[in-house]
């Protein structure tokens, strides 16, 4: 049926009869289901356990409803337009959307509806389905609401519960959306969560701070009431960037992050599973509380069922890595390793590593140290596609011969050669950098990092730093990942700084955002970790001044 034609059919509504042709059911089926063998005998409850420890009651549908209320449910879907500030149970949207529209706020306000799914009962569901916008006839309504309720309530188990939770706090997330206009901040809700930030202080008919004590404002208060929701006294969060801001269980301070016990756990895990093996590594798993399944939980001492037991802890394992994957990207490079140790554990090649395969090729092929003959002088430099060979002006300033080396050629015949005077093609010493031809053929020109955008770049935003500080023939190239904390002018030029720590060495090193594509020059370093971080200026040297220099030059 087309969608058009749903919604005409549905705005049509008037008897039981006109919701089973609907739903493509007989109307002597339907009226079987609802009054010979009755709805609440076609459902099996069961609890979960919630953070907090307190329990979840689902209530799941047989096949038989399950498949009518999935009917419903496309129906109903077909019937909302989802309002810009709902990520919860809507299509193409998701938990971490969500929290992105709260990145880098001053302020977050964390709410939760009491009960929210018992807070909608059968008579809200009539009520709504009765009134605008939707105005279908009575016994329609009561046909609807009886085909999606369990003893009265919203069942959580059913498949057309979400959208239903949509529909009835539509009228809600409209009065909230004009309260956070007309107070000056943002607000979105994901299902029973409901998230207010801004860039300043809350308004004081949002939420204010009464000698410690956290208070909703007025007006909050009189949009929840007027529409019938209350909320979850104990899980109202008012959290300043001094401190660690969640929304929907991601980090949002800086840059989306899950939290840093997930990464922990999850680093842990795999390591174990490399040391003691999946089966205990699952068998511990278990011992800790971590596992929800009764029936793993039953067998996970029985050494028979090894392999039925490393095939579930292995989907545990999948699911972790891909929540780590939807917050942080398919280049980020703590998903793309722990996905490279699933593949190495259980030998097969699950998830595509092809970004970290082609981010460790580029910089074995585009990433080099400099040095002098005696190695009393060192930098990094990298190649940079159109251009040449990059690094910092001070890494080369004396006018030395500096050999050009790969992790692999160091100590050996350098690749090729920095000289001051002869390779150089262009510099600046207030930007801090130097660019030399390179004479090596040994540079494949498709493993390199492509030239990005730095003007694109803002406060927060996250980089990659890769050089070789203080560089040892054996020793690793050094990546770290770390924010831009701010912008100014050094030695007369612009600077962004960040939130790592750049030993010497690192300095001529490039600097990559999380597309992986060239954004900066690493400039300036701590001699060791232990020098303060408040004496030195560490950060880089955005490309596009390096670029507009070179061409000016040209």
């Amino acid at each position: 049926m087309e969608q058009m034609s749903v919604v005409d059919s549905f705005y049509s509504l008037k008897t039981r009869e006109d919701v089973a042709k609907l739903l493509s059911i007989e109307e002597r089926s339907l009226r079987y289901f609802l009054y010979k063998i009755r709805l609440q005998n076609n459902y099996k409850s069961f609890s979960i356990p919630k953070k907090d420890g307190s329990l979840r009651i689902i209530c799941a549908p047989d096949e038989r409803l399950k498949s009518i209320q999935r009917k419903l449910s496309v129906i109903l879907s077909a019937m909302y337009s989802p309002k810009p500030c709902v990520y919860g149970f809507v299509s193409g949207k998701s938990f971490v959307d969500n929290a992105e529209k709260h990145l880098c706020k001053k302020s977050i306000l964390n709410l939760d509806l009491k009960d929210f799914f018992d807070q909608i009962h059968f008579g809200r569901i009539l009520g709504m389905l009765i009134k605008p916008p939707y105005s279908i006839g009575k016994e329609a309504a009561i046909t609807i609401a009886q085909i999606a309720c369990y003893n009265g309530r919203l069942p959580q188990g059913s498949p057309c519960s979400p959208i239903i939770t949509n529909m009835i706090c539509s009228p809600l997330d409209n009065a909230l959306m004009r309260l956070a206009k007309k107070t000056g901040c943002h607000y979105s809700r994901y299902a029973d969560d409901i998230t207010f930030s801004t860039y300043k202080e809350f308004d004081k008919g949002i939420v204010y701070n009464n000698n410690g004590t956290i208070e909703l404002g007025d007006e909050i208060k009189r949009v929840l009431s007027k529409h019938s929701f209350a909320i979850n006294p104990k899980k109202i969060s008012l959290r300043t960037r001094a401190c660690r801001q969640e929304v929907t269980g991601i980090t949002v301070n800086e840059r989306l992050n899950p939290r840093r016990s997930y990464i922990k756990q999850l680093r842990a895990i795999l390591h174990h599973c490399r040391i003691y093996g999946v089966f205990n590594t699952a068998k511990q798993f278990v011992e800790k509380g971590y596992c929800k399944n009764d029936y793993i939980k039953r067998i996970i001492n029985d050494p028979d069922k090894e392999d039925e037991i490393r095939a579930w802890f292995s989907q545990v394992l999948i699911g972790k890595i891909n929540y780590l994957r939807m917050i942080k990207g398919n280049k980020d490079l703590t998903y793309l390793s722990y996905a490279k140790r699933y593949n190495e554990i259980f030998q097969t090649p699950y998830f595509d590593i092809t970004n970290l395969e082609r981010f460790d090729a580029c910089i074995r092929n585009s990433v080099f140290i400099l040095s002098t003959a005696d190695a009393t002088e060192q930098g990094s430099g990298f190649f940079c596609p159109g251009y040449g060979l990059l690094t910092s002006f001070h890494v080369t300033e004396k006018g030395e011969h500096f050999g050009v080396f790969s992790i692999e050629s160091y100590g050996e015949e350098p690749l090729s050669f920095a000289d001051r005077g002869i390779t150089d093609k262009s510099s600046d010493y207030n930007i801090d950098y130097a660019l030399y031809s390179i004479t090596t053929k040994k540079i494949n020109p498709e493993l390199v990092f492509p030239l990005g955008d730095s003007r694109k770049l803002r406060i927060g935003d996250t980089v990659i730093m890769i050089g070789y500080p203080e560089y040892l023939k054996g020793n690793s190239v050094t990546i770290q990942t770390c924010n831009i904390i701010g912008t100014k002018y050094y030695m007369g030029s612009s600077f962004y700084a960040v939130s790592g720590r750049v030993l010497h060495g690192a300095s001529g090193g490039v600097v990559l955002n999380l597309s992986h594509e060239i954004v900066g020059i690493i400039k300036g370093g701590a001699v060791s970790m232990e020098e303060s971080e408040h004496a030195i200026n560490q950060g880089f040297v955005p490309i596009h001044l390096v670029i507009e220099h070179i061409k000016s030059n040209s």
